[in-house]
C-alpha cells in the first residue's frame, strides 16, 4: 500500500487525547484507521440512501426487529 504524507490542522484536544492512548508512534496509525472507518460509514450511507431511492423505506416492523438484535462482540 502506498502512502502520502499530508498536512493538517486538528483540534489540539484531540490530538492529546489520541497520543495518550496510542502514543506518538502510534498516531498515524490510529489517524489512517480512523479515516477508514469513516469512509466506510459514507460508503454504507450513500448505499443505503440508493437503496431506499430504488426499493422505498424500510418497513417499520423490519427496523423495529433490526434495532432490537444485539450486536456481536
Amino acid at each position: 500500500m502506498s502512502r502520502v504524507k499530508v498536512s493538517t490542522t486538528l483540534d489540539a484536544a484531540s490530538v492529546a487525547e489520541a497520543k495518550a492512548l496510542v502514543g506518538e508512534r502510534g498516531f498515524s496509525r490510529f489517524l489512517n484507521e480512523s479515516l477508514a472507518m469513516r469512509l466506510q460509514r459514507v460508503r454504507l450511507e450513500k448505499l443505503l440512501d440508493d437503496m431506499g431511492d430504488e426499493f422505498g423505506p424500510i418497513p417499520a416492523e423490519a427496523r423495529a426487529w433490526v434495532e432490537g438484535q444485539e450486536w456481536p462482540r
